[in-house]
């Protein structure tokens, strides 16, 4: 008899089921993993409520990216160094055969995973037996963050500022401040989420009743040029607001750097001005193998209350709707959905 399990199905625009699935068959180089934590990303409330064929998810399809959980059944060729009943980080984008185009339908919002072809430091990252799950379940998002942040290799004395206070913006001021760098201000609209920023030790700036120039100004001091504008050294794009890129690219000094992580839409610039000054920019997307290790390290050794500060959240799995309205509500940080309730 077929072995069944719980999943969140999408259907279409606001229209997500939880139904019951067959679990998936476990072939002789997979893993299956009981799904223990899932997290909400901005990209399933965009599937929730813009419809999913955008994000590679159709009507139909279980969906979900961060997760964290535990191994329970193994294939017979996977390595050793993968046991059962090990807790465990899933990376959904090594997770399946799709890469990125595949990983939003991982399957966070099923109560169990599947990891196809599963390694170790591949697709499977062992965490300690007395790890907080509720704290874990953020590596998924940090390492986003983080990996942005990290991009240029940033120095100590680096003035940087940090565009957005929700998860990719926080996991990239902790990723910062891991580092050992100081100088970071984070900015956003949200009093909430600059709450938040500001327990990492942080200054902040709400852009709805603070002029970002002048408070940048005031807060790293003047870069000569013909028109006075902030001497920072980088920016770190976790907002995907396209006029705060916009006025941040019109404070490029000399070989100013942005990481750009958030924006999909078309951003303007002041050409010239730009060019005479020479930025630099990355585009960043996911993560790198090194930069989940660093954040697990990160999370477990807690080298900032990253963790702890985050999640502010939590429902059911049978809730998983209300979770995702609530989560586009702007009334919480990161939203988790918690399988042990």
């Amino acid at each position: 008899m077929t072995k069944m399990m719980k999943c969140a199905i999408y259907n279409s625009v606001q229209n997500v089921t939880v139904e019951e699935r067959p679990i998936p068959e476990v072939k002789e180089n997979d893993v299956l993993v009981k799904v223990l934590r899932a997290g909400i990303c901005g990209s399933d409330v965009g599937i929730y409520y813009h419809g999913g064929e955008n994000y590679g998810v159709f009507p139909g399809s279980q969906f979900g990216h961060e997760f964290v959980g535990i191994v329970v059944e193994k294939g017979k060729n996977v390595s050793d160094d993968i046991k059962l009943e090990e807790k465990v980080f899933v990376d959904p984008v090594m997770s399946q055969p799709y890469g990125v185009a595949g990983s939003t339908m991982a399957g966070a919002f099923s109560e169990y995973a599947l990891v196809q072809n599963a390694k170790i430091g591949v697709n499977l990252y062992p965490l300690d037996d007395d790890v907080d799950l509720d704290q874990a379940v953020i590596i998924e998002p940090m390492s986003v963050g983080a990996q942005g942040a990290l991009a240029f290799n940033p120095k100590l004395d680096d003035k940087i500022v940090v565009l957005g206070a929700g998860p990719i913006g926080l996991g990239a001021t902790a990723g910062l401040l891991g580092r050992g760098i100081k100088n970071v201000v984070v900015v956003d609209r949200n009093e909430l989420r600059l709450s938040k920023a500001a327990l990492l030790g942080v200054k902040t700036i709400n852009t709805s009743t603070e002029n970002l120039k002048d408070k940048l100004i005031e807060i790293f001091g003047t870069y000569p040029s013909y028109d006075p504008i902030p001497d920072v050294d980088m920016y770190v794009d976790a907002a995907g607001a396209p006029p705060l890129l916009s006025e941040v690219f019109n404070y490029a000094r000399n070989h100013t750097k942005y990481a750009i992580i958030s924006v999909f839409q078309k951003v303007e610039l002041e050409g010239r001005p730009f060019i005479a000054a020479q930025p630099i920019i990355y585009g960043s997307q996911g993560y790198t193998h090194e930069t989940i290790v660093e954040v697990i390290d990160h999370i477990l050794n807690k080298k900032t209350p990253i963790a702890s500060i985050m999640v502010t959240h939590k429902f059911k799995h049978e809730d998983i709707s209300k979770a995702l309205e609530f989560a586009a509500s702007g009334q919480g940080i990161k939203v988790i959905i918690d399988y042990e309730l």
